[in-house]
């Protein structure tokens, strides 16, 4: 019996699970709600005000590197998300990295340097719990696509001020790790859920100003565009 399955067995006995997508008892995301996830990357970059290039040609608006998801943020994804960033699980670690492992290696920019898979930055806090989402996923999407993982990324607290500014300036408070030089390296970019792509935009920042070039970012769900949900709710 492999190793993972016997220890899930012992774990089941003392720590009864269940989906963390609809709550189906003895599972941690069942294959309902594993459905809600697409079988291939697909690509949202164009719903990121942050990243988006405004366009003056009527052109559509372009983004500086392709951004893939597997799902939309909505429904049992959100929730699997939201109780897998919140809670300490390993055996929860272990469904998203299957999840990731069973997809396609995606296609984006030819890579024309050794690849460098690297996380969104967390807090050392959740860290310590052992809930550092990005830091699982980067590991799992290093194995899918022949790279190598690397956590160099820090962020400084930031306070106060409205929701849009706040993001800016958390956006802008991400920095590389002391010492580190990416010279020479095509970085991929990880994060669990994207929304505005203010912590992409963020991270790509600081990954350019150790020298590295980043070439995609690939997250677990997309939130609606906000652009389009505010013209939603004006009408």
């Amino acid at each position: 019996m492999p190793a993972k399955q016997l220890w899930n067995d012992i774990l089941d006995i003392i720590f009864p699970r269940w989906c963390a997508g609809c709550g189906e008892w003895d599972e941690d995301l069942c294959a309902h709600c594993l459905g809600e996830f697409s079988t291939s990357w697909f690509r949202v970059e164009e719903h990121l005000p942050y990243l988006s290039h405004v366009s003056f040609d009527g052109k559509a608006d372009t983004s500086p590197f392709a951004v893939l998801a597997l799902a939309d943020y909505a429904g049992p994804v959100a929730r699997a998300i939201v109780r897998w960033k919140n809670v300490t699980d390993r055996r929860l670690d272990w469904a998203f990295e299957d999840l990731i492992a069973t997809r396609q290696n995606p296609e984006f920019l030819a890579r024309a340097a050794p690849t460098v898979v690297v996380p969104a930055p967390s807090s050392s806090a959740r860290i310590r719990s052992g809930c550092f989402v990005t830091g699982v996923m980067g590991k799992a999407v290093a194995d899918l696509i022949d790279g190598r993982y690397e956590n160099v990324l820090v962020r400084k607290r930031v306070r106060g001020g409205t929701r849009m500014d706040a993001r800016e300036r958390k956006s802008r408070a991400i920095d590389v790790v002391a010492g580190i030089n990416l010279t020479g390296y095509d970085v991929v970019l990880v994060d669990d859920v994207v929304t505005t792509g203010a912590t992409l935009a963020g991270a790509s920042r600081a990954v350019k100003s150790a020298g590295g070039r980043v070439i995609a970012a690939m997250v677990i769900a997309a939130t609606h565009d906000p652009r389009q949900m505010r013209e939603l709710q004006h009408k």
